[in-house]
């Protein structure tokens, strides 16, 4: 993984975490400012119809003494029943206190006609019965309301009842004025924490980036310094078993293990000015429409004397499939993976190349019938210088150095695609490519 690409996750990572622990303090102060929203006005209505209450009996109870003195005068109350039923009733813009003896089916506030839905009679009369607070919602003239509905007690007696009604249209908005407000800052924090993120993220892989650099550009410089003396190893080695008739079968033999081992040597080079470059970035890889059933026919017909001298049937099953990749480095991935199915196939065993369609992408797998790998290993397949097992080194020859498949995983990565591997031991080892078509 390069140093950016670290960086822009590590810088991910920290949004994340600051985005989710602010997401869960908004959503705490707005359940906080919501929850202390509604205990305000439960409050408020209870001081409020206690009051009311309060004037309600005095008002009643003077209005009775009235009433007394007037029918010993032998005079008649000027009250009709409606005035005795609604004794009292007060309006503000966002609040109704209305006091009743008994239920009224019409009831006025300064002249004017009660909004609809007002009173809760249920409310009213279930108060008055039982001798309880009751509280009830509703809507009036399209707003939310809550209400409270107290009894009035004249001399221990339930003489009539209370009903206070709130608008929650106010509140409501200051509510959601207050969470628009969090979010508006939240977005704001957010976005600050994202520069910031970059910022730090950067600072911090500096020196890691640095020590990635010196040691990729060793790893590139060595490996390039090394072919040429490499090469010429391998050259000497090859003419002195050409030239050396007289040589002895013993040394002659050693010349070719030089040879072997100086190609071997050639190729652990070159894998590792591959990945130095592919790890460095500085190889873009043009993408491009690419036949990935041509290129896995191509590769099997090329690495099929390879098959056929360690004794495995190579076959392709190759569908039309075009991916949008690179068509160089797709037939490296297929060559690296092919090869290291053909290593680890006994004789005898069968390495299947196939590609298909399959929603999105084109498909490619190359299966084996060999040992497999043991599912402790799985995890690290893909780690550069690793190899499992003797069980999967012991093929044909070389066992290599650990470095194709690192190589292959993450070529598939800059073609944006995917790589898996599934396998068991004693059933072989399955190698599963997904490219976008």
């Amino acid at each position: 993984m390069t140093p950016s690409r670290i960086r822009a996750r590590l810088g991910m990572w920290n949004l994340a975490v600051f985005g989710l622990v602010l997401l869960v303090t908004i959503t705490a102060a707005a359940l906080s400012i919501a929850r202390v929203s509604d205990l305000a006005i439960d409050r408020e209505l209870e001081l409020g119809a206690a009051r009311a209450a309060s004037r309600v009996a005095h008002a009643w109870a003077e209005s009775d003494r009235h009433e007394r003195d007037d029918e010993r005068r032998g005079r008649a109350s000027e009250e009709d029943d409606h005035d005795r039923l609604v004794h009292f009733a007060e309006a503000s813009p966002d609040q109704f206190v209305i006091a009743a003896r008994g239920l009224s089916p019409a009831v006025r506030i300064d002249g004017r006609a009660m909004p609809p839905g007002l009173p809760d009679a249920l409310a009213l009369a279930s108060a008055q019965a039982g001798g309880a607070a009751v509280r009830s919602s509703g809507t009036v003239a399209g707003a939310r309301v809550t209400m409270l509905t107290v009894p009035v007690r004249l001399g221990g007696r339930v003489e009539g009842a209370v009903q206070i009604v709130r608008s929650l249209t106010a509140p409501e908005r200051a509510v959601w004025r207050s969470v628009l407000v969090l979010v508006v800052t939240g977005v704001a924090g957010l976005v600050l924490a994202a520069a910031a993120s970059a910022f730090l993220a950067g600072r911090a892989m500096r020196p890691i980036a640095a020590a990635l650099a010196r040691q990729q550009r060793f790893l590139a410089d060595a490996s390039h310094e090394l072919r040429t003396p490499v090469t010429v190893l391998r050259a000497r080695a090859d003419a002195m078993l050409r030239e050396g008739e007289g040589l002895q079968p013993s040394v002659k033999d050693e010349l070719r293990r030089l040879s072997a081992d100086a190609d071997e040597l050639s190729l652990l080079l070159g894998d590792l000015l591959d990945l130095a470059r592919l790890e460095a970035g500085v190889e873009s890889l043009s993408i491009e429409p690419v036949a990935v059933g041509d290129a896995a026919e191509e590769m099997v017909a090329d690495l099929g004397p390879m098959a056929l001298e360690r004794g495995v049937a190579l076959v392709a099953k190759a569908e039309p499939a075009f991916a949008r990749a690179h068509l160089g480095r797709v037939r490296q991935v297929l060559r690296a993976l092919i090869d290291n199915a053909l290593k680890h196939t006994p004789r005898g065993g069968h390495v299947t190349v196939s590609v298909a369609l399959e929603s999105q992408h084109a498909v490619l797998r190359v299966a084996d019938d060999g040992e497999g790998i043991g599912p402790e290993h799985l995890p690290q397949v893909f780690d550069r210088f690793f190899r499992a097992d003797e069980a999967r080194t012991r093929g044909a020859g070389r066992g290599g150095a650990g470095l194709g498949l690192a190589i292959a995983a993450e070529l598939v990565h800059q073609m944006r695609g995917t790589i898996e591997v599934e396998s068991e031991r004693g059933r072989g080892t399955t190698f599963t490519v997904r490219l976008p078509r």
